[in-house]
Parts: structure tokens; C-alpha cells; sequence
């Protein structure tokens, strides 16, 4: 499996660093060489001093996500369309900042819903080499970037089933002194929380209990479960 790009990063790199042309090319490269990224609106706007960038927007990691724009406006009343992403109507939403997304070799993963803005791109997906680019134009609800997550992950091929649980059950993951994986269950919340593990044959630590794939298990509030997977 690819090695995640911030494990490549030295640690001396500061905030300004990640405005820089350098660190923006070794985004280009970690592309180009099988990696998935996932880009947000205004990414590459400005160098390490603040400055805006004056080639064709956005910048340097233009050629990866295979996608200019040369506008950007302030969004009423926007929503997405053409999107395979599963929200409610409410939900539904574009607000504060949305550009104006002309796709070059990029696909067109979801478009705004507007009367004069409905032939730009609003989220778009390049192949590039050997990895692939997702870029956000816009500040969507939480719901819809959770679908546009979602679907990068699945692309990138690290979608697993736990991860189809989401806050307040938090899952955390390490192995022990013999090598087995453990899982920590936590419950961030007032509310018991039940979920169906997701895991073949393992032992609940606290308790002793031997739990199977797909048993039903419950997560006390503000509480947590052990489990040794065998």
C-alpha cells in the first residue's frame, strides 16, 4: 500500500513551508507516483508569504488535479448537483466561498445547482500518472463532505468496515507486546452506543467475553471495549 505523503515529510517543515513551490512539487510527485490526495478550495492560492500566485489558478498543483478557474464568488442559495454523494435535502448545501471549476483533463464529480453558475464544476477527480486528485471548489455541509470523503477512500482502497461508524464510537487501533491487534472502542457521548463488530473471533479484554464477527455489542456512554483480535 502506498506510504501516506505526511510520513515523508521531515518534521522540520513549519506552517509557511506548506505554501511553498517545493512542497507543493513533492505533493505533485507523491501523485504521480500512486498517491491519493484530496485538495480543498483556495489550496495553492498563495505562496509562503501570502502572496497570491499569478499563474492560472490553482498554481502548481494545477497538472494533478486537472482543473483551472478564474472566478470565485460568494454562494446563495447553492446546491450540488449531479453528485453521487447520499444526502438529505436539507443537507444539501454550498455556503461562503464556491470557484468557478473548469476541468481540463479532470471528471466532474458534482456541479452547482445554480441558474448561472450550473456549468462549472463544484468538486472534480484527476487521474494523474499512477495516482489520483480530488479538488473541493467550495464549503459544503458536513454531510456532504462526509460522501465526498467517503468515496475518495473507497477510490484509494483503504474504505474498511469499521470505518462506517463515525463520532460519537470512535475506534482506535494498536498491537500488543505478542503481536495481536487491538481494537479500543470509546463512546464520546451521554447516549449507549451499539455497534455490529466488525471483526472475526476476539476477545473482549475488560470483560473476558468472547465476541463473534457481526455480534451486536454495546458501547456504555463516556465509556469504552477492549478487543484482542485472534
Amino acid at each position: 500500500m502506498e506510504i501516506p505523503f505526511y510520513d515523508h515529510i521531515e518534521n522540520d517543515y513549519n506552517e509557511r513551508d506548506f505554501r511553498s513551490d517545493e512542497l507543493l512539487e513533492r505533493i505533485n510527485t507523491y501523485v504521480e507516483n500512486g498517491g491519493h490526495v484530496i485538495f480543498t478550495f483556495k489550496s495553492g492560492f498563495t505562496n509562503e508569504h501570502i502572496q497570491v500566485r499569478t499563474t492560472v489558478q490553482p498554481g502548481h498543483i494545477e497538472k494533478v488535479c486537472g482543473v483551472q478557474y478564474q472566478m470565485f464568488v460568494e454562494p446563495k442559495n447553492v446546491k450540488l448537483t449531479d453528485h453521487p454523494y447520499e444526502v438529505e435535502t436539507e443537507q444539501n448545501e454550498v455556503h461562503t466561498w464556491m470557484e468557478l471549476l473548469v476541468p481540463t483533463t479532470a471528471e466532474t464529480l458534482a456541479r452547482y445547482d445554480h441558474p448561472a453558475w450550473g456549468d462549472y464544476a463544484a468538486v472534480t477527480g484527476n487521474e494523474c500518472e499512477k495516482g489520483y486528485a480530488t479538488y473541493i471548489g467550495c464549503i459544503v455541509s458536513s454531510e456532504l463532505m462526509s460522501g465526498i470523503l467517503k468515496q475518495s477512500l473507497k477510490r484509494a482502497g483503504i474504505w474498511e468496515s469499521e470505518q462506517t461508524y463515525s463520532f460519537p464510537l470512535i475506534i482506535k487501533s494498536g498491537t500488543n507486546q505478542e503481536g495481536k491487534q487491538i481494537k479500543f472502542l470509546l463512546n464520546y457521548s451521554w447516549e449507549p452506543q451499539t455497534m455490529l463488530s466488525p471483526y472475526g473471533e476476539a476477545i473482549e479484554l475488560l470483560s473476558g467475553e468472547n465476541i463473534k464477527a457481526e455480534q451486536s455489542m454495546i458501547v456504555e456512554p463516556w465509556g469504552f471495549l477492549i478487543l484482542e483480535i485472534q
